[in-house]
């Protein structure tokens, strides 16, 4: 909280006489952003064939102009279907059908160094936990954490608007070690965002 309180509070410690200071451009004040999109992931590990689906949403802002550092904080809503193979009671390898939808707390690292004309390249790392309606997968627990990295390309539209298509990696574990308690999976995917500066 105290993180978030830091990034999104406007900062009064400037002189209110100070004539230079009200005359400043808005530009030379640091981009705060509103981030929306969706992710698709397709399963990849032969006995961890479950999709997934995230909804995102973060408010964000610029830490450090010269090499492009963002910091989001939001939330992804999730909703996740397949099966896995795992080993059952009788100690043998079973197919296990499963669905599960939760939500959670995210923060969205993004550096973004480079830009040509209306296109901009940025590295987006994700990372959050999830608590879901269920035990996810069958065997594991009802939170994960879940980690995404992937690179993306923006797409100026105007009035403040910008289009971001990327890919990604994600991993989902409940962070309990190695073993059949923690039956982790990984896919990768798609996202399709809109940001606004604000």
């Amino acid at each position: 909280m105290i993180v978030i309180f830091l990034m999104f509070c406007p900062n009064h410690s400037y002189s209110q006489n100070d004539s230079t200071a009200i005359n400043l451009e808005s530009s030379s004040f640091p981009l705060k952003f509103l981030e929306f999109g969706l992710e698709y992931y397709s399963p990849s590990h032969w006995n961890r064939q479950i999709k997934t689906i995230n909804i995102n949403g973060f408010i964000g802002k610029e830490f450090v102009k010269s090499i492009g550092l963002y910091l989001f904080a939001g939330a992804t809503i999730t909703h996740a279907w397949g099966n896995i193979i795992a080993v059952n009671k009788y100690n043998k390898e079973e197919k296990f059908q499963t669905s599960a939808m939760g939500i959670g707390p995210v923060v969205l690292v993004r550096v973004q160094p480079l830009t040509i004309g209306r296109f901009s390249f940025s590295v987006d790392g994700l990372g959050g936990i999830i608590l879901y309606n269920k035990s996810f997968p069958p065997g594991g627990d009802y939170y994960n954490f879940m980690f995404r990295l992937g690179s993306t390309i923006a797409f100026y539209l105007g009035n403040d608007l910008n289009l971001n298509i990327g890919l990604r990696r994600m991993h989902i574990s409940n962070g309990q070690g190695v073993g059949s308690f923690n039956p982790f999976y990984e896919g990768a995917g798609l996202s399709l965002n809109v940001s606004k500066k604000l």
